[in-house]
């Protein structure tokens, strides 16, 4: 594709900008980064079958409480809000608890990414970090074990299943660290490009944004300075090596057409310049804004189940608001009735979807209101303490 709208522009008389979006850009880098050793790591947990085990434990926890649970996450809540020094977890349904928010803890790895997606986001190389954190924090707890033998041994049973996270066979650590060698190199170049930050909205002073994408264009000439200068010409970090020199390669392929979205207007247009946006995400945010409508018609946050049910042919009822869309439609808006009755009578006996049945098997393991529970930031801090204690 760039090599043939390279050759098109050549052949005009007068040449025009041909821009590439910065957002796909850096997925295009991101993918090539981090793809296979993401999907080295979730093949290693499939393998290991963490998950189903993390699970099964949560619910089988969850059922010795029974109807133990409201007193035992009450007891949660106190342990949090004492000093994290003492590593100790106490008895009862309190320490039941807590074991099990452990586990659950893990089961929202997902929380720490940000709902942008792979490569954005990287959910198995949280969930890795998750289940270290975890697993260095329960020899903490077991160094002075619980006194209450069934949470003694709750704990021990979960420090089990951690196990393979830090045994040689299967090899976690090698791809988790090299994951973060090329993660941290990603992230480099996302802050470079300041995909971080909101564009700004249409009708700000462009010259001050001209400031920003000159701004932008000198992080990004620097990082190629320093990833040159960090690139290890020989010895073991062939990794690393190659990592650099991929990013490097899209740089030296792409890099002339990251940049030319200041465009000069002649007079006769009314002078000075405009600016390109740097992405596509503008196009492309359209099913945003049709979430948005469908969420205030029904005044729910949740929209699965209405899309679900929703006919792909809803979409084009946006563009009724065209007279030109209008008159190939129908004609006029008068015939709108019409057209709609004659779709209804072609669909009228198609079948309708089946509904989808059955229980999403991973609520019982980790519930809204657990959910909440694992989220408090005292968790996690108390977590971390441990594990750094070891």
């Amino acid at each position: 594709m760039k090599d043939a709208t390279d050759e098109f522009v050549q052949s005009l008389a007068s040449p025009i900008p041909v821009l590439a979006c910065h957002f796909h850009f850096l997925s295009d880098i991101g993918e090539d980064l981090l793809e296979e050793g993401h999907n080295h790591l979730r093949e290693l947990f499939r393998k290991a079958g963490l998950l189903p085990q993390l699970r099964a434990f949560s619910r089988q926890q969850g059922r010795n409480l029974g109807k133990g649970i409201d007193q035992g996450r009450d007891g949660l809540r106190l342990w949090l809000a004492e000093s994290d020094q003492n590593h100790r977890i106490p008895e009862g349904e309190a320490g039941m608890t807590i074991v099990r928010s452990l586990a659950q803890w893990i089961l929202d790895y997902r929380a720490d990414g940000s709902d942008q997606g792979f490569p954005f986001d990287l959910p198995y190389r949280d969930l890795y970090h998750r289940c270290l954190g975890v697993s260095w924090a329960t020899e903490a707890f077991l160094r002075e074990p619980p006194e209450d033998a069934k949470v003694r041994k709750a704990l021990a049973k979960l420090h089990g299943i951690l196990r393979p996270v830090r045994c040689d066979i299967p090899r976690f650590h090698p791809v988790g660290v090299a994951l973060d060698r090329r993660a941290k190199l990603f992230a480099e170049l996302r802050r470079a490009l300041r995909l971080e930050e909101k564009d700004k909205a249409p009708g700000s002073d462009c010259r001050r944004d001209a400031g920003k994408l000159n701004d932008i264009r000198s992080a990004v000439e620097k990082l190629i300075a320093s990833l040159r200068k960090r690139r290890p010409e020989r010895g073991p970090a062939k990794d690393l090596r190659a990592a650099i020199d991929l990013i490097l390669a899209h740089l030296d392929r792409h890099g002339p057409h990251l940049w030319g979205h200041v465009i000069p207007m002649p007079p006769e247009c009314g002078g000075g310049i405009r600016l390109v946006d740097r992405t596509n995400d503008i196009l492309e945010s359209w099913f945003g804004s049709l979430k948005h409508g469908e969420r205030r018609r029904s005044g729910r946050k949740i929209l699965t189940q209405d899309f679900e049910q929703l006919s792909p042919a809803a979409a084009l009822a946006q563009n009724l608001d065209r007279l030109d869309y209008v008159e190939i439609l129908c004609g006029s808006l008068a015939n709108l009735p019409t057209a709609f009755a004659r779709l209804d009578v072609v669909n009228r006996h198609r079948p309708s979807p089946a509904k989808q049945t059955g229980v999403n098997s991973e609520t019982a393991s980790l519930s809204t209101r657990d959910k909440r529970l694992v989220r408090i930031p005292a968790l996690e801090r108390r977590i971390t303490a441990a594990a750094l204690s070891r």
